[in-house]
């Protein structure tokens, strides 16, 4: 009898000690942080991502830029992948490879598109191989160069979704569909989403992803319509590290036009819509009394477009109930704020997919088109 009592006994010892550990600060992170401990401890985890991203080989790819923005380059020949044609992925699957040794004779091809590559192999897929040094400056890769032909084809980019249309018969319209696996020197270097749709009333839709190899992902979605909106978003996982989102919708006057502001930094939203008359608080999806937001524009060369944080157009200024204050950009550090800046910067403008997917894209359709 006494053995049960002890046996017992410590059975209840040991399910308060695990009741104990379940209810402490690792299930329960934010438990005993005030709001302004919990937000600093989110812009930290924010701005390791940050630092993670941007030494991540996926990083040079979103950021490439366009070489007239670069000091003591220019660009060569007209590079605009703009014309009148309806490619799907049918019309450019199969492997095509960055060669060198085609004759000058050869570098243009009967309908007038320069050539630098050739059809290897047959895939389901859009597949294309070309150096790694030709890839991070797509602006040379109809140049010819010393050294070109040591080059290795380590950079491969295999598409299993593309669509690239362009018409102005009935009004303007386009749409560009890209869903591409990136590798360099055979290791992963990310995956590539984007699908931009321009309709003849010119309403449209972007959006772009990038997920880089250790679980991030970064991407941004724009519409206009009825309702104009735009999304920006960094993650880890399912986990947001950030987001930023406005939604507008147009009315009849100016009263009666709705809209909403989302800012995210982990489980603190801060948000602000036309119903209401400031800017609330929200921890983890609850209501956090007395946190009062101030809207600092701290950018003068910011266009209206870019008017969100994270491309630097406004910044906000917390105070919390013991009168503490915060500015975000301060408490992020001006380093990370300028990297999201050019990350999301970029994934609007995305010059890798216009001057490397699209370039070569086109060519490919021109090979087909050739030898029809």
């Amino acid at each position: 009898m006494k053995r049960n009592i002890i046996a017992v006994g410590a059975l209840l010892f040991f399910s308060a000690v695990l009741f104990s550990c379940s209810d402490n600060s690792d299930n329960n992170p934010e438990k005993g942080l005030s709001l302004e401990q919990s937000l600093k401890e989110k812009t930290v985890s924010l701005s390791t991502a940050v630092d993670e991203i941007t030494n991540s080989k996926g990083f040079d790819i979103v950021t490439m830029t366009d070489p007239e923005t670069v000091a003591g380059t220019t660009k060569q020949g007209n590079d605009d992948t703009r014309f009148s044609a309806n490619i799907t992925l049918d019309d450019v699957k199969g492997v095509y490879e960055y060669s060198p040794a085609i004759p000058a004779a050869t570098t243009e091809t009967k309908m007038g598109y320069n050539s630098k590559f050739e059809k290897t192999g047959d895939s389901e897929n859009f597949v294309v191989k070309l150096p790694k040094e030709k890839a991070g400056n797509p602006w040379k890769l109809y140049m010819t160069e010393d050294g070109d032909s040591v080059l290795v084809n380590d950079f491969v980019i295999t598409t299993t979704q593309y669509n690239y249309s362009f018409s102005m018969d009935e009004g303007f319209q386009f749409n560009n569909l890209i869903n591409s696996s990136i590798t360099v020197e055979d290791e992963p270097a990310g995956e590539l989403y984007v699908n931009w749709d321009i309709a003849a009333n010119q309403n449209f839709n972007y959006e772009s992803k990038f997920s880089f190899t250790d679980d991030y992902s970064v991407g941004i979605k724009f519409s206009h319509g009825d309702t104009v909106s735009y999304a920006y978003n960094l993650k880890k996982g399912e986990d947001v590290l950030f987001k930023e989102e406005m939604q507008f919708t147009k009315g009849d006057s100016t009263n009666s036009r709705a809209y909403e502001y989302k800012l995210a930094i982990g489980i603190i939203e801060i948000v602000k819509n036309s119903t209401s008359d400031s800017y609330q608080v929200y921890r983890d999806g609850v209501l956090e009394e007395g946190a009062v937001i101030e809207v600092i524009n701290n950018s003068s060369e910011s266009t209206e477009a870019d008017v969100v944080f994270c491309r630097k157009g406004l910044d906000l200024k917390i105070t919390f109930t013991d009168d503490s204050v915060v500015v975000l950009s301060e408490l992020l550090g001006q380093d990370t704020r300028d990297k999201m800046a050019e990350i999301f910067s970029s994934m609007y403008d995305m010059y890798f997919v216009n001057h490397v997917v699209n370039k070569v894209g086109h060519e490919a359709y021109y090979m087909s088109q050739a030898g029809s």
